[in-house]
């Protein structure tokens, strides 16, 4: 499974708990927000403004080198940290992940009548919510919003120049 394949469960199945109908979430967050890291997928409720940062990961090995980055997830404006994993990885997960973070595990429903049911998501370990934490403000939502409306268009844009070729 591939972090693509990831990112869609988590924002397309009605099984997620970043289902994108009842959350903004925009993948590959940095520029704009000022993250000291990439953020994999950022999960923002309404109407509190409170961030979850979902981290993706495909291979044991890339749960390993995980915890050797310098950053450790730490920013005060993100409540909680989940850890977003192919169901293969869920034993190496509760031995990687760290105890504070949430483990979700993610798998192909054979069952799939449409595409977008063809995933599902379980939480198999619910994130420890920090006590002190800053909620995102309107400015940045604002910003966050405008990334994720540029990310669009900007597919947008070579999908409709490729079928001009």
């Amino acid at each position: 499974m591939t972090a693509k394949e990831i990112q869609h469960a988590l924002t397309y199945s009605q099984s997620s708990p970043f289902y994108i109908r009842s959350h903004i979430v925009v993948p590959n967050v940095h520029w704009g927000l000022g993250f000291n890291h990439e953020l994999d997928l950022l999960s923002i409720t309404d109407p509190a403004y409170i961030g979850t940062e979902i981290e993706i990961k495909v291979t044991k090995s890339d749960l390993k080198k995980d915890l050797l980055k310098e950053h450790k997830h730490e920013d005060p404006r993100i409540r909680q940290l989940y850890f977003a994993l192919p169901i293969e990885l869920e034993e190496a997960a509760f031995e990687y992940v760290p105890k504070e973070a949430g483990i979700i595990t993610v798998y192909k429903n054979p069952n799939a009548v449409w595409k977008h049911r063809a995933y599902r998501c379980v939480i198999r370990r619910n994130a420890k919510p920090k006590k002190h934490f800053t909620a995102f403000t309107r400015e940045e939502i604002f910003k966050l919003l405008r990334l994720g409306n540029m990310r669009y268009w900007s597919l947008f844009s070579k999908r409709f120049e490729a079928r001009e070729n």
